[in-house]
């Protein structure tokens, strides 16, 4: 027994990341190896450290693999309050572009919402971050500042921001005169001055490239996945 709970324990730098699967694996019955069965006692004896190695490659995939994450991603284009009015899907190609803390969302996927004679066709064109955090589709609330915001409010907003827009719609660049500090807010909505544009959003991307077959492979980037999304959302940087 000794022995089975040292190998179920990482060791090194992955241990803290690693440790809910390693007490997830310890609380469930040993599975059986199809094609033959193993000796229990070299089976235990290498799990600890093949599951440090496959966690390690995981990690290394999530974050800096160019499969997964794109490294050439290029930076967010700037959008004057001027620029972002043209976009309300009346005119030109029928986009539809609103900002929250400066951040310039693509929702043209939803006209369903934002399209005219909808019942959020006035934020279409408009920085809506104050409008949000008071839960209100008046109009005197867009591109407007953020003073005497409560605390109650601005958390509100910060769940807006990522449980819909984030999570829903790309972003496409960045408002360059928003009348309000963007950076202010870094610690909810990820750093201002580091926002970016998926490459795929970009006219000249390249081809999507092939998916690997090898099923150790996946499985560590699985793992780097679950593991990058137990980072605190305020943390990360937002992404589309």
């Amino acid at each position: 027994r000794s022995r089975r709970r040292r190998c179920l324990r990482p060791a090194g730098q992955f241990s803290a990341l690693a440790r809910p699967l390693a007490l997830t694996t310890a609380s469930r019955p040993q599975l059986r190896m199809s094609g033959g069965s193993p000796d229990a006692k070299s089976s235990g004896r290498s799990w600890g450290p093949a599951m440090v190695a496959t966690l390690a490659v995981g990690v290394y995939y999530s974050f800096f693999s160019p499969e997964s994450s794109d490294l050439d991603i290029p930076e967010a284009p700037t959008y004057s309050l001027a620029d972002l009015h043209q976009y309300t899907g009346e005119s030109g190609d029928g986009s539809i572009l609103l900002a929250v803390w400066g951040r310039v969302f693509n929702v043209t996927s939803a006209p369903e919402f934002y399209a005219k004679g909808e019942g959020y066709h006035v934020f279409a064109g408009h920085d809506c971050t104050r409008a949000f955090a008071l839960q209100s589709t008046k109009a005197k609330w867009l591109d407007y500042n953020l003073n005497g915001l409560s605390e109650a409010k601005i958390k509100h907003l910060n769940d807006t921001y990522w449980d819909t827009y984030v999570a829903k719609y790309p972003i496409v660049g960045r408002l360059a005169d928003p009348p309000y500090d963007p950076a202010a807010y870094d610690n909810f909505a990820g750093p201002f001055a580091a926002i970016q544009v998926p490459r795929s959003l970009d006219a000249k991307a390249a081809p999507a490239r092939r998916k690997s077959r090898c099923p150790v492979t996946n499985a560590a980037r699985a793992i780097g996945r679950f593991v990058s999304s137990m980072i605190p959302k305020q943390l990360a940087a937002p992404a589309a």
